[in-house]
């Protein structure tokens, strides 16, 4: 099967994550998914940043992004999470209001823009589980990781709100733990799976930080009590919450040192990568719990 993506890389994953940036280009090419550059995309813009002071200023400089993949006439693929939903967010908000549409191609056409509504956003996973489908990957497994306990972190841009992304169900999502059964891992059941890390909200000062590390604590020793080998996540800043998140907890003497991969690890896992292929050796967090599985 041949897929062809314009890769819209993020902020985090391309300088924060870059392991993880590795390992999506090493396995989608083994996997014969086309993953080609745009010099041009910027940064997504979160809705909590620029929209809250210029809500029409900051939907346009998002729907940029959008409006320059419509050119290359293919559907955009992003590494963040955050991204997916940002960008689909803008997508619905511009499909289902006319005006808001003609307001943003207002100010986009200052800079030669326009949004016409054309453009497909997808992310590693949804292309993996809607597009490239199970039954495909099954066929490039060689190496099951049966010993693995792994236990699923969804986060939460992904699939909520579910009207923006509508990948999974956002009460019940199951589509993660499909994708970690077919490398041959277990994936466990635990309290905290669709909780949220506060992701980019956690730079917003000291409050904000403080809330961050108790709820890395409650994901990190959910998992801990199912004798989870690692995290598995969908998004980048959920693998840095949760690794930072870990380090700063050992302040208060608690130790949790649980590995925190990107699902696209474990698949490479499977896949027969090396370790360093897939930018292990980049993780804040001791990879060898994971190794010594295999």
């Amino acid at each position: 099967m041949n897929l062809e993506y314009s890769l819209y890389p993020g902020c985090v994953a391309t300088t924060r994550e870059i392991g993880y940036e590795l390992a999506v280009r090493n396995v989608f090419d083994k996997l014969n998914i086309k993953l080609n550059k745009v010099e041009d995309f910027s940064c997504c813009q979160p809705a909590c940043l620029v929209h809250s002071i210029d809500y029409v200023k900051g939907l346009a400089l998002t729907s940029r992004n959008l409006a320059v993949a419509e050119e290359f006439d293919l559907p955009m693929m992003t590494l963040c999470s955050s991204c997916y939903g940002n960008l689909s967010r803008a997508k619905y908000l511009l499909d289902t209001n006319s005006k808001l549409k003609d307001e943003v191609n207002k100010l986009l056409g200052k800079v030669g823009r326009e949004y016409k509504g054309t453009v497909q956003i997808e992310h590693v996973v949804t292309c993996l589980y809607n597009h490239y489908k199970i039954e495909n990957l099954k066929k490039y497994i060689i190496k099951p990781l049966n010993n693995l306990r792994v236990a699923p972190f969804y986060g939460c841009h992904i699939f909520m709100p579910a009207k923006y992304g509508a990948f999974d169900d956002p009460e019940h999502p199951s589509k993660l733990d499909e994708l970690i059964t077919v490398t041959g891992a277990e994936s466990l059941e635990y309290a905290e799976k669709t909780s949220c890390c506060i992701g980019c909200g956690s730079f917003f000062g000291k409050v904000s930080e403080e809330a961050s590390i108790l709820l890395a604590e409650n994901i990190l020793k959910s998992a801990s009590e199912k004798n989870a080998d690692t995290i598995v996540t969908t998004c980048p800043f959920c693998i840095m919450q949760l690794e930072i998140g870990q380090i700063k907890l050992r302040e208060k003497d608690l130790s949790f040192n649980i590995p925190i991969l990107h699902y696209v690890d474990i698949l490479g896992l499977s896949l027969g990568f090396d370790p360093d292929e897939l930018g292990f050796d980049l993780r804040r967090i001791n990879i060898n719990p994971v190794l010594s599985k295999l």
